[in-house]
């Protein structure tokens, strides 16, 4: 059930991402398979305060007692992680603390101890404590073994006051930076390898030396005053500063692992080993050499996307270690013995220019003999005979010297002194990440190795707080994880140190320490059968149930031989009542060797049940995919193939349940597959077929038939047969979709064919058969040009043979999608919107071939043509997109884009009122008039631009405005004027009277007979400007009849105007040349044409006078507008009267 519970959710996710195709078993993810989300009891105890150091006491039998350093306090625990009792280290001057009496060192006050180091003598039962008060002073701590039990029988200070002093102090050993240290006794002293971060302020007081040998004093007061050291030199002591991981010995030397910058200066951070002889205490043999732990992408290897591709990841920063002898198989992967000492490093990559470490970790092996052999090697091409100029390095250490390559190493006497110098060795020792780069996202804080069995197993803790445990193998592209648990704290797990005997880890993580068996927690977060039988024998897993559990922790049953199968899915999920339907199986456990093919299975071992009804198991269809371990890919299933039986008891439809028995016999290896899985979800139906669509096609076939029904998708295998020939499948039916679809097969004949769907070997007919039709045939294309949207006339024969046509374009690389054709008009005539086609440019011209497809026939009718951006119709820019029209103005413009490229092949009117106003298309704008017989209404005409019939709304005209503001200008402004007039008229008239009373007398004397008044006439035949000066006695002279017209202005007034005669005089002062229409030029008529009114629509009421001046008369007039009417005006005449 727990596995069920973890795998079904994937199971969900992929069938919903399944497409359409053959249908395939969901892959099962083989994280599925374990849940390292279950909780886990560890024996613990919380110190109370951040824990600093752990250290374990063992005999031969085991570990006796373990020591946790805190703040001020060192805690003596039992194996169990009982506390026994507490040794307090300070704050130096309290009360509390017995032991820093012991210390005659001087102190400013009260100060805590942190506890830098806790070690074990190797061969005495002694503990030695440092701490960071006192200056980094030492305890030593003899223990005593009674009853089983350890304690604390006496303290001594690791001081003298004669032989320290600021500037020199043998006693001082730890910084408070960090110091990493390794105890090697001999028979006659012990010996601390120290190595200790300092900058400028630790070493100007009490220094503890960079790295140093110091020899225990046989009277235990402090350390031998002649010991030697290495330390960074002053210049360099702020800025290049060395951090001490780890130290260890082994054999005739001791280590240490450092994180330092690559070079004085440098802001790259690596790796380095550093080795030191214990036969020498003058460190003249010391050497240091760069450990580079990287992960290489396999670039031969073909890589599926280029999402997959892998970066080559430098792992520079150590952040633990532990020295171990590896297992049989990971020694015949390095190429060493199994009794070889393996230098194992968790490193992670560090962010830029800087040792703070990423999530991103590896662990490489060293071996230890390796890495001896490398420094050797580059001693002798530093002390050898060579060419190229070699430095000795450490120039943090020593002053820069240069290799003197003048060893004869072959003379009888060999000049060693080369090799008594510290020297770091050019060459870096190269590994690869054990774990192939799959520690992504993952930082290691802490790491333990032991060998169990044949593997070798790395114990590893995280930033996070979880603890690892993994089989250690050579470039696995898999992760082999034994365990993967929380401590509960989101804390770092820190100081894993190990009771080899007992197999006993001690893990801590802030507060607490952690007390772990190397086989692990438990067994309980597999979650699959064969999963936790094929675990490692170590572990002690069985099947409890349907858990895995150790021994002890079942209350039932406890199987470790064998396991039942696993039923995940089937298909189909339907059948019909009496088909010979296929039913594939999904799972895992359906056998428990690796060979995937079931053909190779003894006879009987499988049976499938599906309600009532058997199941023939089918060896040759059934297949697992199960890839080697080797694959990138983290997934496998179990597929089995049986066919249902058509025999046995009577077809009853409804639910029905799947049932798989697997027996397989005992086996050498002690585990097979026996047992049963049943799974629910399948049913017994009863398709129907109930409608054929469409019901006709051509008789050449390719019609696209769907066949509607009741539990048509039901079973494995369907066909659909017309006329007893085959109708293809388009697709594989889906589930609980009750449609089938096909393509028609070629008929033979015209008329009526049967249909049948056959599911799994049943027959199901449709209930009406399918008609055969003449085949159409496609003679022409109308208009010869196109755009996106064009409505075209495909022109043939037989074309309602055809149920769906479609339309595409096609020009160079590109091709449309189909456009579907709307209904027939006729047999002989279809219409068909366009397809859009993707222009770079909105105005752009391809030319390319248009295809018409008719039930499947793709590429039978091709037709070239012009395919054409959509043309742009701009609407009227005013408000509302309403035009009116100036007075006495009839032209309506449109803007466009493109219209006039495609008027060449197309039809294209402009309609006011939906009368045809015959525009003119030209670059950017379309241009018409009104009709002459159009009158506008009161709220306008709609204006509407037609190609080939598709018309577009551009917007409304309407008459020119009359609205009250225009009325009301235009009687102000003739009240204003006919005002200014009248005062003007009144002084000239006072003027002229005066002036005229002599004039008169004098043509009275030149004529005396005449009595009356020149009078001024002007014919309505005669141009204003010929005007005739005529005696009120005699007659005018013939004048002949011309048209004459008149300008009208804006404002509805018309000026009319002569030639003017002076005076009262009887023959005209100046006499104008004729200006009638027929003598003007015709190119000046038409200019001036939109502003000349016709003389019939003028009458000039001359009894009317509104007043007179120097340049003429104004009267009163009536202006008959066609569109308003008749208006009251003002015609101006500049002649003088």
């Amino acid at each position: 059930m727990g596995l069920l519970c973890c795998v079904c959710p994937w199971l969900l996710l992929a069938l919903a991402l399944r497409g359409a195709g053959a249908w395939q078993c969901p892959r099962i993810p083989y994280s599925s398979t374990r849940n390292f989300s279950i909780p886990y009891t560890l024996p613990s105890l919380d110190a109370g305060s951040p824990i600093q150091n752990v250290a374990v006491f063992t005999d031969s039998d085991g570990p006796v007692a373990v020591f946790v350093a805190v703040r001020n306090r060192i805690l003596l625990l039992s194996p169990e992680l009982r506390l026994l009792s507490v040794l307090v280290t300070g704050p130096v001057d309290s009360a509390k603390c017995q032991i820093c009496r012991l210390c005659p060192a001087t102190t400013d006050g009260p100060e805590d101890t942190d506890n830098v180091l806790l070690l074990l003598d190797p061969l005495e039962p002694w503990l030695y404590s440092c701490g960071t008060a006192q200056h980094g002073l030492c305890y030593q701590h003899q223990l005593e073994v009674q009853d089983g039990k350890v304690a604390i029988t006496a303290t001594h200070c690791l001081y003298s006051a004669a032989g320290n002093s600021p500037e020199f102090c043998p006693d001082c050993a730890v910084s408070p930076l960090g110091t990493s240290a390794t105890v090697v006794a001999t028979s006659y002293a012990s010996f601390f390898y120290l190595g200790s971060t300092i900058n400028s302020s630790v070493a100007a007081r009490y220094s503890p030396q960079s790295v140093s040998v110091r020899r225990l004093k046989g009277t235990l007061d402090g350390f031998s005053n002649d010991f030697h050291w290495l330390t960074v030199l002053k210049q360099y002591r702020n800025n290049y500063t060395i951090h001490y991981v780890h130290s260890f010995a082994d054999g005739d030397h001791v280590y240490f692992l450092t994180v330092q910058p690559e070079r004085p200066g440098s802001t790259a951070y690596h790796t380095r080993l550093a080795r030191l002889s214990t036969h020498e205490r003058d460190l003249r043999r010391y050497r240091e050499l760069v450990l580079d732990c990287r992960f290489e992408s396999k670039r031969r290897r073909r890589r599926r996307s280029e999402e997959d591709a892998e970066r080559d990841i430098a792992y520079n920063v150590l952040q633990a270690a532990h020295a171990a002898r590896p297992g049989a198989r990971l020694a015949r992967d390095l190429g060493i013995n199994d009794t070889d000492t393996v230098l194992f490093g968790a490193f992670a990559e560090s962010r830029p220019e800087s040792r703070v470490p990423r999530d991103n970790s590896a662990v490489c092996a060293f071996p230890l003999r390796l890495l001896n052999q490398a420094m050797e090697e580059g001693m002798e091409k530093c002390c050898g005979t060579g060419q190229q100029p070699l430095l000795r390095g450490l120039s943090f250490f020593q002053p820069l010297e240069y290799c003197p390559h003048n060893v004869n190493l072959s003379a009888p006497v060999v000049n060693t002194s080369c090799w008594n110098k510290p020297t770091l060795i050019p060459s870096a020792s190269h590994k690869v990440d054990l774990f192939n780069g799959q520690l992504t996202g993952v930082l290691l804080t802490s790491l333990f190795v032991t060998s169990m069995e044949d593997i070798t197993v790395a114990h590893l803790g995280t930033a996070e707080g979880r603890i690892f445990q993994m089989v250690l193998q050579r470039s696995s592209s898999y992760l082999l994880t034994l365990s993967n648990f929380s401590l509960g704290e989101p804390g770092p797990v820190r100081g894993a140190m190990g009771g080899l005997q007992s197999h006993s880890l001690f893990f801590t993580a802030g507060t607490k320490v952690w007390l772990l068996n190397v086989t692990g927690p438990g067994c309980r977060h597999f979650s699959a059968c064969q999963l936790c039988l094929k675990a490692r024998r170590f572990m002690g897993c069985g099947w409890c149930g349907n858990e895995c559990r150790r021994r002890h922790e079942c209350s039932g049953p406890w199987v470790q031989d064998s396991c039942p199968p696993v039923l995940t899915n089937f298909h189909p999920r339907s059948a019909p009542l009496r088909g010979r339907t296929r039913v594939t199986l999904c799972g895992m456990t359906f056998r428990s060797y690796l060979d995937p093919d079931p053909r190779h299975s003894p006879p009987g071992a499988y049976r499938v049940a599906v309600g009532r009804r058997g199941c023939t198991v089918l060896p040759k269809e059934s297949e697992s995919y199960r890839p080697l371990p080797t694959s990138r890919r983290k997934e496998f299933v179990d597929v089995l193939v049986c066919e249902l039986e058509p025999g046995g008891p009577a077809a009853v439809g409804g639910p029905a349940e799947v049932v798989l028995t697997v027996e397989e016999p005992a086996r050498p290896s002690g585990f097979r597959v026996y047992g049963s899985a049943t799974l629910g979800g399948f049913v017994f139906v009863e398709p129907h077929v109930s409608a054929l669509h469409p019901p006709f096609g051509p008789r050449g076939g390719g019609t696209h038939l769907s066949l509607h029904g009741r539990h048509l998708s039901a079973g494995s295998s369907w066909r659909v047969m017309v006329n007893g020939s085959e109708c293809a499948l388009t697709g594989q039916p889906r589930q609980d979709n009750g449609t089938i679809r096909c393509t028609a097969p070629a008929a033979g004949g015209l008329g009526a064919a049967r249909v049948a769907l056959w599911i799994d070997g049943e027959e199901f007919p449709a209930p009406e058969p399918f008609q055969y039709r003449p085949d159409p045939a496609v003679s022409a294309i109308v208009p010869s040009c196109s755009y996106e949207g064009l409505l075209l006339t495909v022109i043939g024969t037989h074309l309602d043979s055809v149920y769906r046509a479609k339309i595409r374009f096609e020009a160079g690389a590109v091709i449309t999608q189909a456009a579907e054709c709307e209904a027939l008009l006729a047999p002989e005539r279809l219409l068909c919107h366009s397809p859009a086609f993707p222009f770079e440019s909105n105005v752009e011209v391809v030319l390319g071939n248009l295809s018409v497809l008719l039930d499947g026939t793709e590429g039978r009718w091709l037709f070239r043509l012009r395919y054409y951006s959509r043309p742009k119709i701009y609407h009227f820019e005013q408000a509302g997109r309403r035009l009116h029209l100036k007075p006495g103005d009839d032209k309506i413009e449109v803007q466009q884009l493109g219209l006039d490229a495609v008027a060449t092949c197309l039809n294209i009117t402009m309609t006011v009122g939906g009368r045809n106003c015959h525009p003119n298309v030209l670059k950017n704008e379309v241009t018409c008039r009104l009709p002459r017989e159009l009158r506008l209404p009161p709220d306008g005409a709609p204006v509407e631009i037609c190609m080939n019939g598709a018309c577009e709304a551009v917007g409304w005209v309407l008459s020119p405005r009359t609205s009250l503001d225009l009325a009301a200008s235009l009687a102000l402004g003739t009240s204003i004027t006919f005002m200014a007039c009248c005062i003007l008229a009144a002084v000239l008239f006072h003027w002229r009277w005066r002036k005229r009373r002599g004039t008169e007398n004098l043509e009275l004397l030149a004529q005396p007979g005449r009595s009356d008044p020149p009078v001024t006439i002007q014919c309505p035949g005669v141009d204003y400007r010929e005007v005739l000066v005529l005696n009120t006695a005699g007659t005018p002279g013939p004048v002949g009849p011309r048209a004459r017209v008149t300008s009208a202005g804006a404002n509805g007034s018309a000026g009319a105007g002569a030639g003017a005669a002076g005076g009262g005089s009887p023959m005209p002062l100046l006499r104008a040349t004729s200006c009638c229409l027929e003598d003007l030029r015709p190119e000046l008529l038409e200019e001036v044409k939109d502003i000349l009114i016709p003389e019939e629509r003028l009458v000039t009421h001359r009894h009317q006078v509104i007043g007179k001046g120097h340049f003429g008369s104004v009267y009163h007039g009536t202006y008959t507008d066609p569109l308003l009417g008749d208006l009251h005006c003002a015609v101006k005449s500049l002649h003088r009267e």
